[in-house]
């Protein structure tokens, strides 16, 4: 007689769950790392479209394009911004909590830099 081959129902279940909590996971996770990358395309942008101006001008254009990509997690206030013979740099560092489950949560700590001028 054969062996019957497959999964059963319990297993099924089993590997259901696994796969939940990995797709939960996922839906909550992905939504930072976006939020992540937009940040640091804008300051790229800014950086590329105002690399010899004021700082102010400069958060003033961060905070265009944060309103525009959505941007919550970096004020145009959070940005270190410095200028040094000829080189901007602005840094944006912090952090983001992601509630996963009831008191279990993800900390994400995220630091940008871009440098812009004549030294790159």
């Amino acid at each position: 007689m054969k062996k019957q081959l497959g999964l059963s129902f319990f297993g099924f279940i089993i590997v259901a769950m696994f796969v939940a909590v990995a797709l939960i996971t996922a839906f909550k996770v992905v939504p930072t790392y976006i939020e992540y990358f937009n940040i640091k395309q804008a300051v790229s942008t800014i950086l590329n479209q105002n690399s010899g101006a004021t700082p102010q001008a400069i958060r003033d254009a961060f905070a265009r394009h944060a309103d525009i990509s959505e941007i919550h997690a970096v004020k145009p206030a959070d940005l270190l911004i410095t200028q040094t013979g000829g080189v901007t740099t602005v840094r944006a560092d912090y952090e983001k909590v992601v509630p996963l489950v009831a008191n279990v949560s993800f900390l994400f700590q995220f630091e940008i830099e871009k440098k812009s001028g004549s030294a790159e």
